[in-house]
């Protein structure tokens, strides 16, 4: 019914993207946008563990600031209590890898959340961050 109504337009993405209808537009597909910090994440993705790079790609989708790949939890003397592979600092935010597994107390009693890298590890980490 709509087709008889008068100054009807129909048109297909298809047809402005091909340029058939310059009323609308040059028909040059939009480039799409890189993420501001796409070489930082790159560059951190790079230096971690390999078993955390899908989770990586996963924050970088989400959003979420770059993380510090192998992070050291000082005291207030400097001294290193416990490592990270990658810590979200500002959010008091860590991922453990491996043998760091046994430094999750200590970053607890900092008052930091350890997560522990595991499949479900990229679904936590956003909803810790984010929430």
């Amino acid at each position: 019914l709509l087709q008889f109504l008068p100054d009807a337009w129909w048109i297909t993405h298809e047809g402005v993207q091909a340029g058939r209808y310059p009323e609308f537009g040059p028909g040059e597909p939009q480039a799409e946008a890189t993420p501001p910090d796409a070489d930082e994440w790159a560059t951190a993705t790079e230096l971690a563990a390999e078993p955390l790079h899908p989770a990586m790609r996963q924050w970088a989708t989400a959003g979420l600031p770059v993380p510090e790949v192998g992070f050291e939890l000082a005291d207030d003397k400097g001294e290193v209590l416990a490592e990270a592979e990658l810590a979200w600092p500002t959010q008091r935010v860590a991922v453990l890898h491996g043998e760091q597994v046994e430094n999750a107390t200590a970053f607890e009693q900092a008052g930091w959340r350890a997560y522990l890298a595991a499949d479900d590890v990229a679904e936590r980490v956003i909803n810790g961050i984010t929430a």
